[in-house]
């Protein structure tokens, strides 16, 4: 089994952390190591080989953290943009036999209890052997609404649903049949092309001529912007997953998390008695519930409940809890008065 890492998306909504040239993927969130790395660290002994789909930009940055690893076998294809999962999917499949079994994974995600997750992998790719696109479905926990859910009864997909608002999220958890939908999946390299092709031709052949037209040197595939520019952005959710007929879903129960909030972070780590989730050197008086992230300078609070404190030197975030998803909207207005604020960090 070879396992394709997508490392796209520069993780906004964790921002001041989180920025366009280091994103969260590359950022050491929980624990030492990046979840970039902890894939790496969680796949090696799952799959012969691995296949690292990433910006230009973010090749070098990749590649010393591999090296900090000692990981081999190991393949990059280079994107000039982002053209979604769908196309970076297919290229990656396009540099592939046709028979090899694929594990695909996102670079974000975290994951507690890897005797789980091997479990279910291997049960997925058992599928796989017999033409299953295989999805990886998340038992939910709370009434998420910023994902999107699976329906399904045992292996068998019955819908797709778009992310809800809270009261059909909770309508959701109640019935017991619906799944975060994990944007993780295992299938063999000739059922996913023949099906892409079957459905999403335009991508498929757009992809196939920007692989054809690719330059490829050793370890590296590198796709030129002429092309790139061609293929259609889009999911492999909406190219594929949801029109297929050979889709099937295995329940992951493995402490998940795509870590794609503050609140998320805040739920993965240990808090003291009173619920904060914050280095020893700073000082909270008659404070409860709250998140601090800092470098280097203390962070003291008083009287303070569900807050989130986020200081990287060069910026400061302070929001309530609950409400750090409205980064995004903010990002606009932080390029107007900082406009690299949200691509490099500046050191101070």
């Amino acid at each position: 089994m070879i396992n394709i890492i997508l490392c796209g998306g520069s993780g906004s909504r964790l921002w001041p952390v989180s920025r366009e040239q280091y994103p969260k993927q590359f950022c050491s969130l929980i624990g030492d190591n990046s979840l970039f790395q902890e894939t790496l660290i969680r796949n090696k002994n799952l799959c012969d080989k691995t296949i690292i789909v990433a910006n230009y930009s973010h090749y070098e940055l990749a590649k010393k953290q591999i090296e900090e690893l000692n990981i081999e076998n190991i393949e990059f294809i280079l994107e000039p943009l982002g053209r979604n999962t769908a196309p970076a999917i297919t290229i990656a499949c396009l540099a592939l036999d046709e028979n090899e079994i694929v594990l695909v994974t996102p670079s974000d995600h975290f994951i507690r209890d890897e005797k789980n997750y091997v479990n279910t992998v291997k049960k997925a790719e058992n599928s796989a052997k017999t033409d299953n696109l295989v999805m990886f479905g998340i038992k939910p926990l709370y009434p998420e609404t910023g994902f999107g859910y699976i329906e399904a009864e045992g292996e068998n997909v019955i819908s797709f649903r778009e992310k809800p608002d809270e009261e059909t999220a909770k309508k959701y958890i109640e019935a017991k049949k619906y799944f975060w939908n994990s944007g993780m999946f295992v299938f063999k390299v000739k059922t996913y092309l023949d099906e892409i092709k079957n459905y999403s031709n335009d991508i498929y052949a757009a992809s196939q001529e920007a692989f054809k037209n690719s330059e490829k040197n050793n370890n590296i595939i590198k796709i030129p912007e002429a092309y790139m520019k061609k293929i259609s952005a889009n999911s492999i959710d909406y190219a594929v997953m949801e029109k297929t007929k050979k889709i099937k879903m295995v329940s992951l129960d493995a402490d998940w998390s795509d870590l794609g909030s503050f609140e998320a972070i805040y739920n993965i780590l240990n808090s003291d008695a009173n619920g904060n989730v914050s280095a020893k050197k700073n000082v909270l008086y008659n404070s409860k519930n709250n998140l601090i992230i800092s470098n280097n300078k203390p962070i003291t609070l008083i009287d303070v409940d569900d807050v989130i404190v986020v200081d990287t030197g060069d910026a400061v975030l302070i929001s309530k809890k609950g409400s750090s998803h409205k980064i995004k909207e903010l990002i606009p207005e932080l390029e107007k008065v900082s406009p690299n604020i949200t691509k490099t960090k500046n050191d101070q």
